[in-house]
């Protein structure tokens, strides 16, 4: 497999996950999650505009770019859980979605929403241009004053994001919401991974 670029401590999480997909089955998964095979049996992940291919022999972008260990996990983890589920096709705050795991995590809305703010304050262009790279599309219900934005982070895992630009009386605001049916299909410290690691694409110069 091609090496992967290695971020904290993700590359030790990265190899562990491995031996565990070794014994996984990807066609039922796959079927599960509704993704397409290759002829050679890996399943195909869209994931920010790239996409990524998962066999028992672990993961690789169809490109083959590099990518990091982090990305890694988080599509093996995706594919070990194998979820029916799908979307409720209603969206929560990262808080309501966490339930009391969001008062023991190291991770909160504003850390996650701080980033979209500074990187895209009296840029809306800048920011449309971004969503449009990352597969997003403008929808979901916002306020007035407001662009918002519907991503997949994975199939079946969406994402909005709401935008309110800075004005006269106000500073700019972002939220980001996930279906309420998301931690179905891939456990909520993975989901804090997931979208950690689009917020840092998505405002990467």
């Amino acid at each position: 497999m091609k090496k992967n670029v290695a971020i904290g401590g993700h590359r030790w999480i990265y190899e562990n996950l491995i031996e565990r997909l070794q014994n996984a089955n990807i066609t039922t998964s796959a079927e599960h999650l509704n993704l397409a095979l290759t002829n050679a049996g890996e399943a195909k992940i869209p994931f920010l505009g790239a996409t990524f291919l998962v066999s028992n022999e672990g993961v690789r972008r169809l490109d083959g770019k590099k990518f990091n260990y982090a990305t890694g996990s988080v599509l093996i983890h995706y594919i070990l859980k194998g979820s029916r589920s799908r979307p409720a096709g209603k969206f929560v705050t990262f808080a309501e979605l966490a339930g009391p795991l969001f008062k023991q995590g190291s991770y909160s809305s504003s850390a996650l929403e701080r980033p979209i703010i500074k990187r895209f304050q009296g840029r809306i262009p800048e920011l449309l241009a971004a969503v449009a790279s990352y597969g997003g599309c403008q929808g979901g219900e916002a306020g007035l004053g407001s662009v918002s934005f519907i991503f997949d982070l994975l199939p079946h895992v969406p994402l909005q994001l709401i935008f309110y630009d800075r004005d006269d009386e106000f500073s700019a605001r972002a939220t980001l919401l996930f279906d309420l049916n998301a931690t179905q299909l891939i456990d909520f410290e993975v989901l804090a991974v997931l979208v950690t690691i689009f917020v840092q694409s998505l405002t990467k110069p």
